[in-house]
């Protein structure tokens, strides 16, 4: 059968759905594989954050896969990448890379990055053949919130902003993530979470100066799920300091999302940035799941020690 990889249509989004879980869940050996990560919407969320971004893979004349590029600024990521089980290990995943990669060319996208499972020769094989390097962990860890958690001072929600308000905090936003990594931009990410109601940007002030920020999801329909809050990338002012900051910042996520209803907060970081692992660790948070981070041409991004992110890639 003949094989295309094209943009995937809204009308598809339903089965590439299916696909998505079906692929997931008998990787992971679930009883049920259809029941994987429950009534979070990754899918039909990361197609509204960027509609030309989400490619389609049909075999045919079906769908036979997906996958998804994000790009924050000079910072390229892409997945999560799913083939159909019945449609596996017949090489249908290197076109989705292949498409993946074309929309990531270009002198704006100075780092490329990608998560996949640590312990499958095959995920790792397969990026390693398009130029990704295993860099180290990537770690989620959660951590139980209780209603009633009071945020600290100078603690704010973007949606709360007026209109010249929230386009002054974009501005800084901006201003901060540039200074983590040269071109890092999470506006897309930020207004997509904005106009999909899917959740909340958090951040704190020292003084009159945005400090740090983190863009969550929670709820259903979201990329985290009934009862959980995720963090998708959050980051804190560098230099010294960086450590309180994070925790701070942290202190503010975790009200908003127990005042959001989740009884969890999810945050995840790479194990090269040693004071971001610290930090989480000395927060109280706990790891309950372990990725491959994998970078282009060995490019070291932003995995620093001094660099107090949280992201999240899958």
């Amino acid at each position: 059968m003949t094989s295309q990889v094209r943009p995937l249509g809204e009308d598809e989004l339903g089965e590439a759905d299916a696909i998505y879980r079906r692929a997931f869940g008998t990787f992971l050996s679930l009883p049920d594989p259809r029941a994987f990560d429950g009534d979070a919407q990754v899918v039909r969320c990361r197609w509204a954050a960027d509609p030309d971004a989400a490619l389609a893979l049909v075999e045919g004349g079906a769908l036979a896969g997906s996958n998804f590029v994000t790009r924050w600024g000079s910072v390229g990521l892409f997945g999560p990448l799913t083939v159909d089980p019945s449609r596996q290990d017949r090489g249908l995943a290197h076109p989705l890379v292949e498409a993946a990669l074309r929309l990531l060319e270009g002198p704006q996208v100075a780092f490329r990055g990608l998560c996949t499972f640590a312990e499958s020769p095959k995920h790792v094989g397969l990026y390693q053949r398009f130029g990704y390097w295993p860099a180290g962990l990537a770690a989620l860890m959660s951590k139980p919130v209780a209603r009633g958690t009071e945020a600290p001072e100078g603690t704010e929600l973007l949606s709360l902003l007026s209109p010249d308000g929230q386009a002054e905090a974009l501005s800084a936003f901006r201003e901060l993530a540039d200074s983590v990594f040269s071109g890092l931009d999470v506006t897309g990410e930020i207004l997509s979470v904005g106009e999909q109601g899917t959740g909340e940007t958090v951040f704190t002030r020292e003084g009159s100066n945005v400090s740090g920020l983190a863009v969550c999801h929670t709820g259903a329909g979201s990329e985290a799920g009934s009862g959980r809050a995720s963090v998708k990338f959050a980051a804190v002012r560098p230099g010294a300091g960086g450590a309180a900051r994070l925790r701070r910042l942290l202190q503010g996520v975790e009200a908003w999302a127990a005042s959001a209803g989740a009884g969890v907060v999810v945050a995840g970081t790479g194990s090269g940035r040693v004071g971001a692992w610290e930090t989480l660790r000395g927060s109280g948070y706990r790891p309950f799941l372990q990725g491959l981070a994998m970078h282009h041409e060995r490019h070291p991004g932003y995995d620093r020690e001094d660099v107090f992110v949280l992201d999240d890639w899958r």
